[in-house]
């Protein structure tokens, strides 16, 4: 997104602006649709924002900015506690579309759960509340519905700017924008290409085959059916029997690479079944992979003796492999 400059509010236009709410504030009985449209014909171009999200689910805040012209844009860093633990998540919308990524040294990856809308268009049946304080600021507190929902709107007698909004979600949780530090020259930009984690890949192969994901390259280098531990001592319980596979990663990414994949062996039906202990060596290894490193070892599934037409599966990232084994 090109950046957000260049909406600027002629001192006139601003004096009537001011002059407009005063006198709605003296006659007592202010025109509730006029001062709901104050905002957007005030010189308010952007704004740093803090959000603070009550109601269902953890408890959500953050700040960041807000671009209000020509078109709404924010880039915000949200943190979430629920007991002990604590999240972290990045969130850029740009045109309308919404970017996420949970660290700061991670890909962004489009999403399409849209974040709490920030402003204040889409409203219907406006009302005057009354006047409030916001952080030592006298406003018009104003309350609308957007799409079924309560809409609160709090706008700065001086000069129409928006100060505070809260929009509510259809679960019931309350989200509060506060505004600040106005006309900072703050933009919003969508992360670039390079800066996006490129779109998931599903790919299938056979015993043999190499299939490169988007972060490392994964082969099935041999497979075992009713195999025998090394020992010869473990042995499946009555009815069962052990399959290995024998397998290797490659790490292809620009970064470390957990080992701790998602193997899953699976059947012609609905069985599905995880790893068991290794009844051969090496043992597929768990740990991290530096960039340009590789991984081998066996995987242990103890399977029905009766299961046919067996496919393992790794889910790595967002990706799938799939190998077909028998």
């Amino acid at each position: 997104m090109a950046e957000v400059t260049g909406w600027v509010v002629p001192v006139g236009a601003a004096a009537v602006l001011s002059l407009g709410l005063l006198s709605a504030a003296a006659c007592g009985e202010p025109n509730a649709a006029e001062l709901w449209g104050q905002p957007d014909r005030s010189g308010a171009r952007d704004a740093h924002a803090t959000l603070v999200a009550a109601g269902s689910g953890a408890p959500l805040q953050g700040d960041g900015t807000i671009v209000f012209k020509p078109r709404t844009a924010m880039s915000l860093r949200l943190e979430t506690h629920n007991g002990p633990l604590s999240g972290q998540l990045d969130v850029v919308e740009v045109n309308g579309v919404t970017y996420q990524r949970p660290t700061a040294d991670q890909k962004w990856a489009r999403s399409a759960v849209p974040v709490p809308d920030p402003s204040w268009s889409g409203a219907s049946d406006p009302r005057v509340v009354g006047q409030d304080t916001v952080d030592g600021d006298r406003a018009w507190h104003l309350s609308a519905q957007r799409a079924g929902s309560p809409l609160d709107l709090w706008v700065r007698l001086s000069d129409g700017f928006p100060l505070r909004v809260v929009t509510r979600s259809a679960g019931g949780t309350a989200y509060q924008f506060a505004f600040d530090r106005f006309n900072t020259g703050g933009r919003v930009v969508a992360p670039m290409a390079y800066e996006l984690k490129p779109p998931p890949r599903t790919l299938s192969g056979r015993v043999g085959d190499e299939l490169a994901l988007n972060a490392a390259r994964i082969s099935v280098l041999s497979f075992e059916d009713d195999a025998v531990a090394d020992d010869n001592l473990v042995r499946p319980l009555a009815g069962n029997r052990f399959v290995v596979v024998e397998v290797s990663v490659e790490n292809i990414s620009g970064g470390l690479l957990s080992t701790f994949l998602d193997w899953r062996l699976t059947d012609g039906g609905q069985a599905s079944w995880s790893e068991a202990l290794s009844v051969r060596e090496p043992s597929f290894p768990a740990g991290e992979l530096a960039p340009g490193e590789t991984a081998h070892g066996f995987l242990t599934y103890e399977i029905g003796g009766t299961a046919s037409k067996l496919t393992l599966v790794v889910k790595l990232d967002g990706d799938t492999a799939s190998f077909a084994l028998t």
